[in-house]
């Protein structure tokens, strides 16, 4: 049945007590994408939503992040990010997981020798070509997230499929690739995205994944997600959050084997 490989890594996990590490491109994607499983699994595991993109950068900026401050009422970046941390701090605490943000900067403001790393979020940011500026932010993304996972002892490492090809999430992505064994890693499906777009064929095929849904507690988490002032609208314009599964994708031998 398509249930018992997720459910069996969680029988594994919960009679190891296995420390958990949560990978979220942003401030807000491990709520959306995994909430209903890490309420789930708060109460027996110690886990760590490592938030990788959690800053602006000072002006100049580009086109679409002005685009968006304005649109925010013409807020300052690093308020604006400063809000958005306190509000992931927040949904945390009340699961009961632990949120480190290792401050990278959000693609829309990072920038390169010539200008915006991301000029425009459709045709840049949206489409998966990683900047040239950025070649080496997975190794260092991975690195930081490693010490995490150490420190913690972490035995499982959730990390973002990369549905929607954002290129934050790709990148976030190849960091926990990166990781290596004996770190196993469980990759879940990027929600919203996941509603109008599909996975990454040949990267799915690579690393030997198989779906399994999770819809226990996804009701519930509508709650959670609506604690992202900031983001909500914006996502969810008719404000109500859909209630299909969670999609976690467990490699069939329970491995990391992506390449």
């Amino acid at each position: 049945m398509t249930t018992d490989r997720l459910s069996r890594l969680i029988r594994d996990m919960k009679g190891a007590g296995s420390a958990v590490v949560v990978m979220s491109p942003h401030l807000d994607d491990a709520v959306l994408s995994c909430g209903a499983l890490l309420a789930h699994l708060a109460a027996r595991h110690l886990i760590t939503v490592a938030t990788v993109f959690t800053a602006a950068a000072p002006p100049p900026w580009s086109l679409p992040a002005r685009r968006q401050l304005r649109a925010l009422g013409g807020v300052d970046a690093e308020a604006f990010f400063a809000q958005r941390r306190a509000e992931d701090r927040d949904v945390l605490a009340g699961i009961g997981v632990a949120a480190v943000h290792l401050g990278f900067r959000d693609a829309l403001f990072r920038r390169g020798r010539r200008g915006p790393a991301y000029p425009t979020f459709r045709f840049d940011a949206a489409r998966g070509r990683v900047a040239s500026c950025d070649a080496r932010l997975a190794a260092e993304v991975s690195a930081r997230v490693g010490e995490i996972t150490r420190a913690s002892e972490a035995g499982v490492v959730f990390a973002p499929l990369g549905i929607g090809r954002h290129v934050d999430h790709l990148i976030t992505r190849r960091a926990a690739r990166e990781l290596g064994r004996p770190i196993r890693t469980v990759y879940y499906s990027d929600f919203p995205y996941s509603q109008t777009a599909g996975p990454e064929p040949g990267f799915v095929q690579r690393a030997g994944l198989v779906p399994h849904p999770w819809l226990s507690g996804r009701a519930e988490n509508a709650s959670r997600i609506a604690g992202y002032r900031t983001q909500f609208a914006g996502l969810f314009r008719d404000g109500t959050v859909p209630t299909r599964p969670e999609i976690y994708w467990v490699a069939a031998n329970d491995s990391t084997i992506a390449t």
